[in-house]
């Protein structure tokens, strides 16, 4: 008798995949828009590794952000530096698309790279807007992990904290969560434990560094808003910044007449400016570089929630890979500062 057949269900495509793939399509759809209509257009987020496998690998008019990856990689090159023989139990628990999916991928390629011994007990994917976390908290503390690597950024981040503290899976293991500081004001002291990676992108909002700008910019939003703000302020000051700054040196080159779009492009093309949170550039490739900010958590302030106790910064040529370069290839075989 021939082989009975599969189930209809089992050869199509989950939820998830179908998410990434429609997530994937719509990115290229608006790449290959902007191209088409000549348009110039500066992304200031949303460049993971599946979201940049180069289908338009020379974009005239197209510039992107940093890869989403370079704060995975921070973290995970923090981790080896700090904890390095202190951890072998490794637990995952990160959104269910290519950020997430990538951000893990990036963690366990760099322990790799590194030789570090580990061994992956468990890898949780809850679906992106998924509240209700306490299955996942369960599973994670009957793995019994030596280390939880986490990218959930969204108001899911709080959500799991409370509950893996309130399940005390917080207090023996440590904890890596590279994009947590998009919710940092959330991040409770109450539940928040001291020492945990903490990641704030490309701003964080008591840099011990920053420069007056900055100072003047947080003030300012602590006291319209009542809040401190995190890195999406600093990546769209940067976009709008380098664009003006952009028009600025391209007429100085025309002698004060207004530039056209093409000479706007080219003098974004190498462009290096000081933004909110430090130091940022255009690459050839239309890449962003920027500094990123990381550190172990304190409750040593006068806050609420949870700061910075360590401090450390990195520009993203250290963390990012180059043009034309295959990022998984390339974290076999780059030169990091560990």
């Amino acid at each position: 008798m021939g082989k009975k057949p599969s189930r209809i269900s089992d050869d199509l495509p989950s939820f998830t995949d179908l998410y990434r793939m429609y997530e994937e399509l719509l990115r290229l759809r608006r790449e290959v828009e902007a191209e088409e209509a000549r348009a110039l257009t500066i992304y200031w987020d949303g460049t993971t590794q599946d979201g940049v496998d180069e289908k338009i690998p020379n974009p005239r008019y197209l510039f992107r952000s940093t890869d989403n990856e370079c704060e995975a990689v921070m973290s995970s090159l923090l981790a080896i530096k700090h904890w390095k023989g202190q951890f072998k139990r490794i637990a995952g628990i990160n959104p269910d698309y290519s950020y997430g999916r990538n951000n893990m991928a990036a963690f366990i390629a760099l322990l790799k790279r590194f030789n570090i011994e580990h061994e992956v007990v468990t890898e949780q994917w809850p679906k992106v807007g998924t509240m209700e976390l306490t299955s996942n908290v369960a599973a994670l503390k009957a793995a019994k992990p030596d280390l939880i690597f986490s990218s959930l950024l969204f108001a899911d981040l709080p959500v799991f904290m409370k509950q893996a503290h309130a399940a005390g899976l917080t207090e023996g293991a440590k904890l890596v969560f590279p994009a947590a500081g998009w919710q940092h004001t959330l991040m409770k002291k109450e539940f928040t434990p001291e020492g945990m990676l903490f990641g704030h992108n490309t701003l964080y909002f008591a840099n011990p560094k920053a420069s007056p700008l900055a100072k003047e910019f947080v003030a300012w939003y602590e006291q319209t808003y009542r809040d401190y703000p995190e890195w999406e302020a600093d990546r769209a000051y940067f976009a709008i910044a380098s664009y003006k700054a952009a028009v600025e040196k391209a007429m100085n080159a025309k002698g004060g007449n207004w530039p056209s779009q093409d000479d706007i492009i080219d003098a974004l093309v190498g462009l290096s400016i000081e933004s909110l949170g430090g130091k940022g550039a255009w690459r050839k490739d239309h890449i962003a570089d920027q500094t990123f900010v990381q550190g172990f958590t304190t409750h040593n302030n006068k806050y609420d929630f949870v700061t910075l106790g360590t401090f450390e910064s990195l520009y993203s040529t250290e963390l990012q890979k180059p043009p034309g370069a295959n990022f998984w290839e390339w974290i076999k075989t780059a030169e990091f500062k560990v």
